[in-house]
């Protein structure tokens, strides 16, 4: 019997020790694989000039989470995110000052991450990014 108590008392240390050595590896192990950003699909935005449409460009916006459970619920939210981000760049221009081919990213961050606050929790983005802006001229008309 006295074997057997130390026997569990062994296995139980044993374990214990285990249990941080684990946690260590899996903290080390989650850092080396990183968290990614989540790329949204690209949006077509109108690039309006003194309330004449000029062109669109395509608008490719990546969030990068705080935290892994940030990844998931920015997923789960694309579809939302994307159709505010739509309203926001048809609401008004994006076009930058000086130059009527070009997309004010510095103006439009801060209107996007507006709405973005209002779908997704407090802290669960650290930045928005802009991966790609592609102009997509019109076609002429004939």
């Amino acid at each position: 019997m006295r074997n057997a108590t130390n026997l569990w008392k062994s296995l139980g240390l044993a374990a214990m020790l285990a249990i941080p050595a684990h946690a260590a590896w899996a903290a080390e192990n989650t850092k080396s694989q990183g968290i990614t950003d989540v790329e949204l699909p690209a949006i077509l935005a109108p690039m309006v000039v003194e309330n004449r449409l000029e062109n669109y460009s395509y608008i490719t916006i990546a969030l990068s989470p705080v935290s892994r459970e940030g990844a998931l619920a920015i997923r789960e939210k694309v579809p939302f995110l994307q159709d505010a981000f739509l309203r926001e760049v048809n609401k008004a221009s994006i076009v930058k000052a000086g130059d009527p081919k070009a997309v004010d990213t510095e103006a439009l961050k801060p209107r996007l991450l507006a709405r973005m606050n209002k779908i997704l929790p407090p802290g669960t983005v650290a930045d928005l990014k802009f991966e790609r802006i592609v102009p997509a001229p019109m076609q002429p008309q004939s």
